[in-house]
């Protein structure tokens, strides 16, 4: 018990330690902030009748007690914003081991401005647990911490946006940002699950443009240096340099020719590094503001088209065949905050949109859609990342708004293991309003290759939905349907999980808040020998959690 709460201690110093560095910063960088703190607490009684998530015939049902206190901080002037949220995920019994847990969770950012409109900067910082390995999904920390891991970033980038007279507009950038994993999510266990290493990530971008001076020649010139530094393992380098100058021939077309050097360097069993030169020449033609068609020939050859009919819907769509070229580093998530199913995936930006990319035979496309009680979103994209650029950029804390609601795992991220990974995308996001309900819809097709894995991919298809709807004054009930398949490709090892939610909302005051809530999770699988939570292949679980959660 005297190691536990010393763990604890340890865990609570790390955290304040940081939030004290963000307030001796900002006090000392922002003057006039307005600040607003709103303490929260949260406890919860859970049951689960398969609490270790253990094959069929071994379940074991236990409760667990959870006591959350959290702090949400805001700090706003002409020139400055913070925005910070941490909770700490107390438990007792979770996995069934009878033991006290602390978890510690925490997103924040924060934009100062020394000179408005050209010098800013700009951090983020966040503890979270993650998934390990995406073929052994655990949900969320009610089940123990076995192949989960805390991870921990920070990351800070001044900006400075200069212009040169009417002569240039330009951009440079440095962005730095660490990203630390523990053996295990749970402050008191002895799991050494790790395979990802820490890492610091440096990215300076530097980008000129044109001014208002050159009106019969454009230009822009682009330099990225992208390098991730390892703390066990091959470090992994990026770097391009690239020019583009553009002259209009009338109102309606012009023509281009871009060229640059891409460098790159990182341990791959299935490709090259994608080293060299490359270039590319071409025209666009724009007849209106709702149609254009960019074509562009060399070594790096593409066609973009872009359509937008009306105001509502915009649709850009580029074929690329590269011979040089990598995506680096553009791998990136969005979330809805109407849905925990939803916050546990996550979804591809599109890049490489206008030639950029991966090399080889390419495509991408992105449409948008907004109607009067609905919108659409579909993507397909293609990039190149790692591990720790993934869980850099992965700021996550359910329901930020009041620090209310379960945290739990994103269930489709790739291996984190310290591989370089090419993944292609599909996404698709739809959300209604017909009145007083809501209705959100996320569909995804990932296909990740570790190109220092023999070929051992993985394609990642799923779907999760949300829908809420006002059963009466001041209580919402909601439906949080997920699915998910994983196949193995390069072997006959595949996995499928599955989970339906379904509780009640009841907001006493607009402080005092209370959810019931009913989860049935399913997982089952191929795989023999690796999975830590189900070596049978498989497990149930049900669970009834109630929650009472205060603002003050």
């Amino acid at each position: 018990m005297v190691m536990v709460m010393v763990n604890m201690l340890i865990d609570v110093k790390r955290v304040l330690s940081l939030i004290s560095l963000y307030m001796v910063f900002f006090c000392n960088a922002s003057y006039g902030l307005s600040w607003t703190f709103n303490p929260t607490l949260q406890a919860q009684e859970i049951y689960s009748d398969n609490i270790a998530l253990a094959s069929t015939g071994k379940q074991q049902g236990a409760f667990v007690e959870a006591i959350n206190p959290g702090l949400m901080v805001t700090g706003q002037s002409a020139l400055s914003t913070m925005n910070l949220n941490y909770r700490m995920q107390n438990l007792y019994n979770a996995g069934g081991n009878n033991n006290f847990n602390s978890y510690n969770q925490l997103q924040s950012s924060t934009r100062s401005t020394f000179i408005p409109n050209t010098l800013f900067l700009n951090s983020t910082s966040s503890i979270s647990q993650q998934n390990i390995n995406n073929n052994q999904i655990g949900a969320s920390n009610i089940n123990g911490s076995s192949n989960s891991s805390n991870v921990y970033t920070f990351g800070i980038a001044p900006t400075w946006t200069p212009h040169f007279s009417n002569y240039a507009n330009g951009s440079f950038q440095l962005n730095t940002n660490t990203i630390a994993t523990s053996s295990n999510a749970s402050s008191t266990s002895n799991s050494s699950l790790a395979p990802i290493s820490n890492t610091l990530n440096l990215t300076e971008t530097i980008a000129l443009n044109s001014g208002s001076y050159f009106q019969r020649l454009r230009w822009n010139l682009a330099f990225n240096n992208n390098e991730n530094f390892v703390a066990s393992g091959k470090n992994v380098s990026y770097q391009n340099s690239s020019v583009r100058v553009s002259i209009p021939i009338n109102a309606y077309f012009n023509i281009f020719s871009q060229g640059g050097y891409s460098n790159t360097n990182y341990q791959s069993s299935i490709r090259s590094s994608n080293t060299g030169a490359y270039y590319t020449a071409g025209g666009q033609w724009q007849p209106n503001q709702y149609f254009s068609v960019t074509m562009g020939a060399g070594n790096n050859s593409y066609v973009t088209v872009f359509i937008s009919p009306m105001s509502r819907i915009t649709w850009t769509t580029t074929y690329s065949d590269n011979a040089v070229g990598t995506s680096f580093g553009q791998f990136s998530n969005t979330a809805s905050s109407t849905s925990t199913s939803t916050l546990a995936t996550n979804s591809a930006t599109t890049s490489g949109i206008g030639g950029s990319g991966n090399s080889g035979k390419n495509w991408q496309t992105a449409l948008h859609y907004q109607a009067a009680r609905s919108t659409w979103s579909l993507t397909h994209t293609n990039t190149t990342t790692t591990s720790q650029q993934i869980l850099a950029q992965n700021q996550l804390l359910v329901n930020s708004a009041s620090n209310l609601g379960p945290v739990q795992y994103i269930i489709n991220n790739p291996i984190l293991t310290n591989n370089v990974i090419v993944s292609t995308a599909w996404n698709l996001s739809v959300s209604f309003n017909p009145g007083k309900s809501t209705l959100t819809i996320n569909a995804y097709d990932h296909d990740y290759s570790y190109l220092n894995s023999n070929g051992n991919n993985q394609k990642v298809i799923g779907v999760t939905g949300n829908w809420t709807w006002p059963l009466a004054s001041k209580t919402n009930l909601y439906i949080r349907p997920t699915w998910q398949t994983i196949a193995n490709q390069g072997s006959t090892s595949n996995s499928q999980y599955y989970q339906a939610i379904v509780g009640l909302n009841h907001a006493f005051s607009p402080t005092l808040n209370s959810i019931l809530e009913f989860q049935h999770m399913n997982h089952s699988s191929s795989i023999n020998n690796i999975n830590y939570l189900n070596p049978s292949n498989g497990f149930d679980e049900n669970r009834v959690t109630a929650t009472l959660s205060m603002r003050f």
